[in-house]
């Protein structure tokens, strides 16, 4: 039998990725091939992906490479130099500004890949997403992540106790 590899066409867009779980959440990381997105800030970045190469995240997200419940994100350059990096989150039906399991995942993926500098006994990682700035956390003993945590932003609650009529409920 001859396993030679396929001559791939010179055409074809060839993107590598990492898959991830958090808890039995999946991630799927793009970390090359990915067209180059153009813009100053992550949400500039994250509104040409949506005008431009949505497909791209379909092909990815949905069956047969992904399913119903798939997530993925980009790594994209930060909005300035005091982040490490920037993230755009994606899904089976779209885009979120947050994720918590993959700001887990990529905490993780970050350090271990050597994309952070690893520091004992935690390491700092500081994510532009589109909500905002995230700072996470991975503690590290004798070399290997042990744990991780996360600051997201700000947020709060509007209005307590409230009702609300929903018509034809």
């Amino acid at each position: 039998m001859n396993l030679t590899p396929y001559p791939k066409p010179a055409h074809w867009l060839e993107i590598r990725t990492i898959d991830m779980h958090t808890g039995g959440e999946p991630l799927r990381v793009v970390i090359d091939g990915w067209p180059k997105l153009p813009g100053r800030t992550v949400l500039d970045r994250r509104r040409h992906q949506m005008e431009h190469y949505d497909h791209l995240r379909q092909a990815l997200m949905w069956e047969p490479r992904g399913h119903a419940d798939m997530y993925g994100c980009l790594i994209v350059p930060p909005n300035d130099k005091e982040a490490d990096f920037g993230i755009i989150f994606m899904h089976n039906e779209g885009y979120s500004t947050m994720c918590g399991h993959a700001t887990i995942a990529i905490t993780r993926l970050a350090v271990e890949m050597g994309w952070v500098r690893k520091r004992e006994p935690e390491t700092r990682v500081v994510i532009d997403a589109p909500c905002g700035r995230l700072v996470s956390f991975a503690a590290i003993e004798t070399g290997q992540v042990v744990a991780l945590r996360f600051e997201g932003v700000p947020s709060f609650m509007l209005a307590r106790d409230q009702s609300l009529e929903v018509p034809g409920l």
